[in-house]
């Protein structure tokens, strides 16, 4: 259920650095971090198995996503350091 807003959020926050920061998106993968990470945050409001099953889907999404990246460059981890840095500067 939080897939969804989770997507649209990190899809309009990414548009308006573009527009409006002039920022480039370097992979599109940073785009579903971005979403991944604002789902683990949301995980906090949820209890027990609910919880446990959303930070479970956050970690599948994640590995799914990151495939074609390390297939590129092994051990690659730069895109969610990037974002971490980003939301970071952006708290």
């Amino acid at each position: 259920m939080l897939g969804i807003p989770a997507i649209c959020w990190a899809l309009w926050k990414t548009r308006n650095q573009v527009c409006f920061e002039g920022k480039a998106i370097r992979h599109p993968v940073s785009i579903v971090c971005y979403a991944c990470a604002l789902m683990s945050y949301w995980a906090g409001l949820f209890e027990g198995e609910d919880r446990k099953a959303l930070e479970d889907g956050v970690d599948t999404m994640l590995q799914i996503a990151l495939r074609p990246v390390d297939k590129m460059v092994p051990g690659n981890n730069q895109l969610l350091l990037q974002q971490e840095e980003d939301d970071d500067q952006h708290h």
